[in-house]
């Protein structure tokens, strides 16, 4: 057995996200502002569909939660059921203000654009492809998944041990592989960025092994049977960052 490929790359949030990407967004969902009420109204007509698609799956879900042994457990539903039941021509009254021309929506969708501003954490993962170019996640399953592209762009943050750009998976899988590798792996970084970032190291290496697990049962797994793979987050407490790990080893 043998290393085949090695990789380490050092994750870092972005700086922040480009204004068009922002304006992309914002400019994005209202376009859709006509089409959600249209949705909406055609997939809820009436009253009646109202109770039987929203009101009564609302009640079954939340009744659920609802502690048999509290007080007055059945009335406290029941007095859900009929207020929820009774709330069509509010909810209707609201849909439709909601989504005028200028209404709530737009308005909302507004005030949320500041807020975006996080995704600059996820894409320290997987980049801007075409001003930053690839983040870490991607370039950590492109690197086993045959995408020769992630060398292109790799900077002071990656490190090429050993080996080249390979594919270590059948090629039936290899896109499905890819999208959920890169999905979980940037999931695991940018939460245990948060947790890094409010001083909570416990909870960042909780989220690392959690990721990690899920990554053992998952994208290892689908390996071809002339490899192994070792792929995971880990912190790097003397760079005080978090970085994805990976080595390919040669079973023959």
């Amino acid at each position: 057995m043998s290393v085949v490929l090695e990789y380490k790359g050092y994750y870092e949030p972005a700086p922040s996200v480009p204004a068009e990407i922002l304006d992309e967004w914002e400019s994005t969902l209202k376009a859709e502002r006509a089409r959600i009420l249209s949705a909406l109204q055609e997939k809820i007509p009436s009253e009646s569909e109202f109770i039987s698609k929203l009101a009564e799956p609302a009640y079954q879900g939340w009744a659920n939660f609802i502690n048999p042994n509290y007080p007055d457990a059945d009335f406290r539903k029941l007095k859900f059921r009929v207020k929820i039941k009774g709330a069509y021509e509010n909810w209707n009254t609201g849909i439709q203000n909601a989504f005028a021309e200028g209404g709530t929506f737009e308005t909302n969708v507004t005030n949320k654009k500041s807020k975006m501003t996080k995704l600059r954490y996820v894409t320290g993962a997987v980049g801007v492809k075409y001003k930053t170019g690839w983040g870490v996640a991607y370039k950590a399953l492109g690197l086993i998944t045959g995408d020769s592209r992630v060398k292109l762009y790799f900077g002071a943050n990656d490190n090429l041990i050993a080996g080249d750009v390979m594919s270590i998976f059948p090629a039936g899988i290899v896109k499905w592989v890819r999208a959920m590798g890169i999905g979980i792996l940037t999931q695991g970084l940018v939460i245990a960025q948060y947790a890094h970032e409010a001083g909570l190291a416990s909870d960042r290496d909780a989220v690392i092994a959690a990721v990690n697990s899920k990554i053992d049962e998952s994208i290892e797994k689908l390996v071809l049977p002339e490899y192994t793979l070792e792929l995971a987050i880990e912190f790097d407490g003397v760079a005080n960052k978090l970085l994805v790990h990976e080595t390919v080893t040669s079973t023959a």
